[in-house]
């Protein structure tokens, strides 16, 4: 969440088993391999598809935080989008964009 003054929170960090990780990312097969996962990322990203990242981003669970979020963040619609996409495994950072 960005405060609009320039300091960003986690608002909301969702955990998956690697076999049911791709329908998050609307896949229709399912990742192999952690590796599999990274390597389908940041191919999205050298395509320049960066589109795929900020819709799935913005896909926040319906919570208290989401509710929080959407309720303190601008309300004209700035800085609505999550800017960060983090993916770990293991405690390790394994993606990020």
């Amino acid at each position: 969440m960005d405060n609009g003054y320039g300091t960003v929170y986690c608002v909301q960090k969702q955990d998956f088993e690697l076999s049911n990780i791709h329908s998050y990312f609307e896949t229709n097969e399912p990742f192999d391999s952690v590796e599999s996962l990274v390597i389908y990322l940041e191919d999205k990203l050298e395509n320049d598809e960066s589109d795929f990242l900020n819709d799935i981003m913005c896909d926040l669970d319906e919570s208290n935080e989401s509710e929080h979020f959407y309720s303190t963040s601008n309300p004209n619609g700035c800085g609505n989008n999550v800017d960060v996409l983090i993916v770990s495994y293991q405690g390790n950072v394994i993606f990020e964009n």
